[in-house]
């Protein structure tokens, strides 16, 4: 049995009506799976100087590949590492996500990553035409995303969460574009987007123009040693964000604009709008400010701006910055389907064609970056110490100490233990927290000042800074759209050859085949190696991530569609 949370029909039916739609006849079932006829596809030579059709292609067969390998291990619960909730409940479908402590980590029920593994399979099955397939497997996979799209049935109505997009349009929406999906499901899972869009819609604010990111308070995560035991526990900030709205925001746009309903449509382009107004910095070497980067995270009740996953609350994550370009693609694309009058809005053309500049200028000849652009240079750690009051928001890299990490990984340059301001906590975390001992042995609190990670260096092994795929993916997949949608023949060559660029460098060295950083990745299914989570949680370095896969599919796939326009 599949535990999840049902909605009652009572809120179904009333978000339904928000979206404009109502619940249509039942409809036969279609025909059985047509044969599937594949192309020839020939392996590329482990290196190139070009990126291909043919590389592409080959790419997507062994995407295929790997995740019926990464279906039969969670079938036959092999090589699985759950989080408690799973475990602790059988009954639970929970959903792979990442490479953790050397198997697959899989995650519980309502978590943002949860829509990437069926969409992957819908995204393989929706580009069948371009992958070599055996006998039986197209079926197989068709079966399995069926079977884990159903984990996301319980939050096809919340309004807790502003991921929808992420959860219900990566999955639901990839089913759509697949010709063969059987017309039941399919009008279930339109129909469970209309629900979705509704249930996102509620989180618009009126006041500020925004769809508002979360609802919990940021909290500084602690380990002490208590009675000889770890103990790790979080600790309330006294000045926490009252609105806040991430750059990853930006992503739900396009669930928005995939709609026929113009509210939505004015929903996403208000949101666009103060986004680009209030979202985005230049580097202190930018002069002539040419290349904007977007901040992770702004505070709309301080007016403040941080970086909650960057290297600092002045920075440029890397991952944020595909986030931003990809949003304001589908919002570009958007304007030319729209009926809403766009007179009010700002030059969106513009803003697009200057974060391409961006990416361009951040990339230079490196086209997989740091997990944060700026945390090889040499005085980053300056950027992570930096607790500006005119950038209030909490990094989680103020607390990250070097035991949450692997032994060879460091974060930045000039990696350090920091001492805070007592003044970043509350007089209740401060209370708490009197007389206890830090990991390191050291009191936590000494005089007017915090030091999570004791006072002595770090080790030397702390070396290697981690890059992240998911981003350069991001980067490919954003940078092909431009590619076929732009009428201007020169960027659109352009931006191709950069995509192509970075595709290139993700096929011939960060394949899990071909990459040498974690060797057991290959057999538990994953596509895409090096990807960086979230740093400042110590959460999935240096590791295969299924998002990563997840773009690095679709960047393939707009490549063959790119080539076939032109």
């Amino acid at each position: 049995m599949i535990k999840r949370k049902i909605y009652p029909a009572a809120l179904i039916s009333s978000l339904l009506v928000l979206a404009g739609c109502s619940k249509q006849p039942e409809v036969e079932e279609a025909k059985p799976m047509a044969k599937t006829v594949t192309k020839p596809v020939t392996a590329p030579a482990t290196q190139s100087f070009s990126f291909s059709v043919t590389m592409a292609q080959d790419n997507l067969t062994f995407a295929k590949d790997q995740y019926l390998k990464m279906i039969s291990h969670v079938e036959n619960k092999q090589n699985l590492y759950y989080r408690p909730e799973c475990k602790q409940d059988p009954s639970m479908l929970c959903i792979p996500r990442s490479q953790e402590h050397g198997a697959i980590f899989v995650d519980k029920y309502g978590k943002w990553t949860n829509g990437f593994f069926p969409g992957v399979m819908w995204k393989l099955l929706s580009n069948k035409d371009n992958i070599q397939w055996s006998s039986g497997q197209e079926q197989k996979l068709y079966d399995s995303a069926k079977y884990f799209q159903q984990a996301l049935e319980s939050d096809v109505g919340r309004t807790s969460t502003h991921d929808l997009g992420f959860l219900l349009y990566d999955s639901y929406g990839e089913a759509l574009h697949y010709d063969e999906l059987d017309s039941k499901t399919r009008q279930q899972y339109s129909q469970y987007l209309d629900v979705g869009r509704a249930a996102l819609a509620t989180r618009f604010s009126d006041e500020k123009g925004l769809i508002r990111s979360w609802d919990w308070a940021p909290h500084m995560k602690l380990t002490t040693i208590e009675n000889g035991e770890q103990k790790v526990d979080l600790y309330s900030l006294s000045n926490p964000w009252q609105f806040p709205v991430i750059i990853d925001n930006m992503m739900n746009l396009e669930f928005l604009f995939d709609s026929d309903v113009e509210r939505y449509h004015e929903i996403a382009f208000s949101h666009a709008k103060y986004t680009l107004e209030n979202h985005y910095f230049y580097d202190e070497a930018d002069k002539a400010q040419q290349y904007p980067l977007s901040y992770h995270v702004f505070d709309y009740g301080e007016n403040k701006p941080g970086n909650w996953q960057g290297l600092g609350n002045v920075s440029a994550w890397a991952r944020g910055q595909g986030w931003s370009l990809y949003g304001y693609l589908t919002v570009v694309e958007a304007m030319a389907k729209t009926k809403v009058d766009l007179s009010k809005y700002p030059d969106f053309d513009n803003h697009l064609n200057r974060l391409l500049g961006s990416i361009e200028h951040l990339l230079g000849d490196e086209y997989v970056p740091y997990w944060d652009f700026w945390a090889a240079r040499d005085n980053a750690y300056e950027y992570a110490e930096n607790v500006s009051p005119d950038t209030a928001i909490y990094s989680g890299i103020l607390e990250l100490c070097a035991k949450r990490l692997e032994d060879h990984i460091t974060p930045y340059k000039g990696y350090k233990p920091q001492r805070l301001d007592a003044s970043l906590l509350s007089d209740e975390s401060l209370k708490r927290l009197q007389g206890k001992k830090n990991w390191y042995g050291e009191d936590v609190i000494q005089g007017d000042k915090i030091v999570p990670c004791g006072s002595k260096p770090y080790p030397a092994n702390h070396q290697k800074i981690p890059r992240d795929t998911s981003a350069s993916a991001l980067f490919a997949s954003a940078l092909y759209q431009f590619a076929i949608i732009t009428k201007d023949d020169a960027k659109s060559q352009k931006y191709a050859d950069l995509a192509d660029k970075i595709m290139l460098e993700l096929t011939n060295n960060y394949r899990t085949d071909r990459n040498q950083t974690r060797k057991d990745s290959l057999g538990l299914g994953f596509v895409l190696a090096e990807a960086t989570g979230n740093m400042g949680s110590a959460g999935e370095i240096d590791t295969p991530i299924v998002y990563g896969d997840f773009y690095f599919i679709e960047a393939n796939a707009r490549k063959i569609a790119y080539e076939q326009r032109k």
